[in-house]
């Protein structure tokens, strides 16, 4: 058996690594070249995640994540832009976390750096299209002139996914109507001293009447031996944003951002001001449309590739589930190999889009 992986982000290696451990030839491929660094800062996994990473991954590279994780917070705060908060969801340490996971903050490139250790990625490989073979295989093209057949293709190729496009061509992605930058800036003790302390006790959002949100916190590594900092999201209706924002260097970005909240306290413009301009980027935010199941075939997809969501702290955790899902069913299979994909799909649609659903929920 044969599986061919498009996307070496999150979900795609911790997918690699589960296959490998198993015995199965997996090839894993990434249009980025391997000297260039994806974007991404600090992200939060619920318990799903860390289970999700605990299954797929030997015992090593997983105590090298707890290793490099980031400092435990208490939860989650909702402030106004008198940085009064106004709601809070604390989550304390359980007991039985080595049973039901943890909660977790993770550098995303570190992650990604752990996850891809001693996985061979086909890197500057970027999807083409694929073909369905009359054994029920499939053959996938890449621009870089690679070809290659499989039992199965997983798209882990996120929210702009070819492989979605050319298998689901009625599935919608659509804007959400809301612009972001986003920034990290060097924890220095005067970026500390300006930063408010729901950002430097986990993870904060300041949000106005009008649309406009900042969100705020900290990665401090708990070993020590990270360069700690402040992740920051400027966020507006992309209506009140230049219509080029795309277009835009990154201190130009930069400016915008401090610009969109120059209202707001001083102190929050200063931590932008601060930022390492090359770490300074813009998207939209989008969310996937619910679909039904589809005809299971030799084609599945995983993550932002399926169920793309609004960024609430949700999106990477449920990624990995993907991931360590699909690898449960492939690997502990009774039946055939399209069975198992089809059981992954039905659960996967259901718990995906019930977090699709739940983070537009956190914007309303």
């Amino acid at each position: 058996m044969k599986i061919v992986i498009v996307g070496a982000g999150l979900a795609g290696p911790l997918l690699a690594q589960g296959l490998h451990r198993a015995g199965i030839t997996v090839e894993l491929y990434e249009r980025e070249a391997a000297d260039q660094h994806s974007q991404g800062y600090r992200i939060s996994l619920d318990p799903e995640g860390d289970l999700a990473l605990r299954s797929c991954l030997p015992s090593d590279r997983y105590e090298r994540i707890l290793a490099t994780a980031g400092k435990r917070g208490t939860g989650v705060r909702f402030l106004d832009p008198q940085l009064h908060v106004v709601r809070e969801m604390l989550v304390p340490p359980r007991a039985d976390e080595d049973v039901h996971g943890r909660h977790l903050t993770v550098d995303r490139l570190t992650l990604r750096k752990i996850l891809l250790t001693g996985i061979d990625v086909h890197h500057g490989a970027s999807f083409q299209r694929f073909e369905l073979l009359d054994d029920g295989r499939v053959r996938t093209y890449f621009d870089d002139g690679a070809v290659t057949d499989a039992d199965l293709l997983v798209a882990a190729d996120g929210t702009h996914s070819r492989i979605r496009a050319q298998w689901l061509p009625d599935a919608e992605v659509i804007d959400t109507g809301q612009a972001e930058i986003y920034g990290k800036t060097a924890l220095t003790d005067e970026i500390r001293a300006l930063t408010p302390d729901a950002a430097l006790d986990g993870f904060s959002v300041i949000a106005g009447t009008d649309g406009r949100f900042m969100s705020l916190a900290a990665h401090e590594f708990a070993s020590g031996d990270g360069d700690d900092y402040v992740m920051w999201v400027v966020a507006a209706p992309t209506a009140t944003v230049p219509a080029d924002l795309s277009a835009m260097d990154k201190q130009q970005l930069q400016k915008i951002a401090m610009k969109l909240i120059v209202d707001w306290p001083e102190n929050l413009a200063a931590l932008v001001r601060h930022a390492d301009s090359e770490s300074v980027h813009n998207t939209t935010m989008r969310t996937a449309k619910p679909l039904p199941h589809w005809a299971t075939g030799p084609v599945t997809l995983m993550g932002d590739a399926i169920h793309t969501m609004i960024p609430a702290g949700s999106s990477a955790a449920t990624a990995l589930r993907d991931a360590a899902l699909l690898c449960r069913r492939i690997t502990e299979r009774t039946g055939s190999l399209r069975d198992a994909v089809h059981a992954y799909e039905t659960e996967m649609l259901d718990y995906g889009f019930a977090m699709v659903e739940r983070s537009l929920r956190s914007i309303t």
